[in-house]
């Protein structure tokens, strides 16, 4: 098994690269239903439909209207994170998204942020380049 830093994290939204993307995040889970009947001392669960979702944050590109009116809450695509860069053979973790939020972080101390929500629609497919 590889062990990689985010060093290198690229992420796209089709053909379009997030620019100075500083950190990823994926949660994909499945739904359970509960199946405990009466005469049980413990619960039981089944699983049933699967799903996913995430966050991306990049600093704040003014020179860019990447979030101003490229990438705007209710905006479609396919997301491509890919932790280990663009190399072929690296992993890539895809799936069709809708952008659910952009929220800017303007810090007193820092740089300001972006980050940018998504609610997956189908499936998550993890693989290589």
């Amino acid at each position: 098994m590889a062990i990689y830093t985010g060093k290198n994290l690229a992420v796209l939204l089709d053909s379009q690269a997030f620019s100075h993307v500083r950190s990823a995040s994926v949660n994909h889970a499945v739904d359970l239903v509960e199946t405990t009947t009466a005469s049980l001392a413990v619960k039981t669960y089944v699983t049933t439909v699967k799903d996913f979702s995430g966050t991306v944050e990049v600093l704040h590109d003014g020179a860019t209207e990447l979030f101003d009116a490229e990438i705007l809450p209710g905006t479609t695509g396919e997301i491509k994170i890919r932790p280990e860069g663009t190399g072929s053979g690296s992993v890539t973790i895809n799936g069709n998204v809708i952008i659910s939020t952009v929220d800017f972080g303007v810090p007193y101390d820092g740089v300001v942020a972006v980050s940018v929500g998504f609610q997956g629609t189908g499936d998550l497919t993890v693989g290589t380049q």
